[in-house]
């Protein structure tokens, strides 16, 4: 089972996930051997960038809910809201504050001094601000590129002579002209930010060139921590993150279910189950609370995911296919880790697809007792009934076949 690994303001506490459970083979194991082992810190943006999913708003309260989940999950960072948007977010920063989270909590301003004066004004010590650096988005705000390094250099240095420590985010960093990139993020660093945050605003990038990106940044960045913030557009959020760890990226930013506007933004769990089951990096994350969190967040915020989702579809350990049936009693021939390092059950349904190891088990598991040859006429029974309703059967259906047929 996964066991707790918290990443927290003061201490951490690193308790291994076991090895036994994963199923994975040794390939990944052959081509990674001799690769150092990063560590990878998460920072979830749920609060704000995920509330950007259309037609998603979170009030004071749900912010709250949201909050404690999420530092449940063991995420070392909070970004706790953009207090100069609302009143409401004001507020919801003051109660996630008084709530005693383990979590370090961060605040979100743009490059303008009185966003900055707004965070510090709540009492938040961590501040990420943004500015746009790409010509793309420069020219669509009429903004140059003179204009917009004196608002990183006034903003950050407001921010760090109030004590804030301040992570430089700069938007659209991704398809920004690489030397003004350069000229961008050593203008934030020369005014004081302390931490750097490569910004893939419209997910274009993909891993290699992230992997290239970060690298390069470490290359004349030292030791300033650098993070990585992927958006999904071309599905390679996951992928983006892993090649931004391996780069030398410190901080991968996320939300729950990669919640957020367009195609979402970096899945926090998925990414996880993925650094700690495929590459064995320790990530922080709980992967037994991750189901839970997602059902809550999706109840809240009033979405669906795919049921093949990974982490968290419902259809992961469930099955159908009679094939697969017939080695359900053997999980690691059919599924690449154990359910139980999500906390969920495994279990098996009746349709078309259905074989006479399926009848056995899911007879097994309602206690009914079938005479001899009753399996047969009631996996032809089941078949038939699924393709007449086209859907799965319920444990009631398959009752009442089961009484009709004995």
């Amino acid at each position: 089972m996964a066991r707790l690994l918290r990443r927290s303001k003061s201490s951490e506490v690193r308790v291994m996930i076991d090895r036994s459970r994963i199923w994975t083979g040794s390939l990944n194991e052959t081509a990674l051997a001799g690769r150092p082992k990063p560590s990878a810190g998460f920072y979830d943006t749920t609060l704000r960038d995920g509330e950007q999913a259309v037609g998603v708003v979170f009030g004071v309260e749900q912010k709250l809910e949201i909050a404690k989940l999420v530092d449940g999950l063991g995420v070392g960072r909070i970004e706790a809201g953009f207090p100069r948007v609302s009143d409401e977010d004001k507020e919801a920063i003051k109660a996630i504050s008084a709530a005693g989270l383990k979590a370090e909590l961060w605040g979100f301003a743009r490059a303008i001094i009185e966003d900055v004066a707004a965070v510090a004004d709540l009492g938040l010590k961590h501040l990420v601000i943004e500015a746009p650096i790409s010509d793309a988005k420069l020219g669509a705000l009429e903004v140059a590129r003179e204009i917009v390094l004196k608002r990183i250099k006034d903003a950050v240095a407001f921010g760090a002579k109030n004590g804030l420590h301040v992570a430089f985010f700069g938007v659209d960093s991704t398809r920004a002209d690489l030397e003004f990139f350069e000229t961008a993020y050593k203008t934030a660093i020369e005014a004081g930010a302390i931490e750097l945050a490569i910004v893939d605003t419209l997910g274009i990038a993909c891993p290699e060139a992230v992997d290239f990106l970060v690298r390069r940044v470490k290359s004349w960045a030292g030791t300033v921590p650098v993070h990585f913030h992927g958006h999904n557009d071309f599905g390679l959020a996951t992928a983006c993150a892993v090649a931004a760890i391996n780069a030398g990226a410190s901080w991968i930013h996320g939300t729950i279910d990669g919640i957020g506007e367009r195609a979402g933004n970096a899945n926090l769990p998925e990414i996880a189950l993925t650094l700690e089951l495929l590459y064995g990096i320790q990530t922080g994350i709980d992967l037994a609370r991750v189901r839970d969190a997602s059902k809550r967040l999706r109840q809240i915020a009033s979405y669906e995911l795919e049921p093949w989702k990974a982490a968290v579809g419902r259809n992961l350990f469930i099955r159908e296919t009679g094939a697969v049936a017939a080695q359900f009693h053997i999980p690691q021939a059919i599924e690449p880790y154990s359910s139980e390092l999500l906390n969920t059950p495994r279990g098996i349904v009746l349709g078309k697809k259905s074989g006479a190891a399926s009848i056995a088990i899911k007879c097994s598991e309602l206690g009914i007792e079938a005479p001899p040859g009753a399996h047969a006429r009631l996996l032809a029974e089941v078949k038939k009934l699924a393709m007449a309703k086209r859907r799965l059967l319920s444990d009631a259906e398959f009752l009442e076949l089961a009484r009709q047929v004995s």
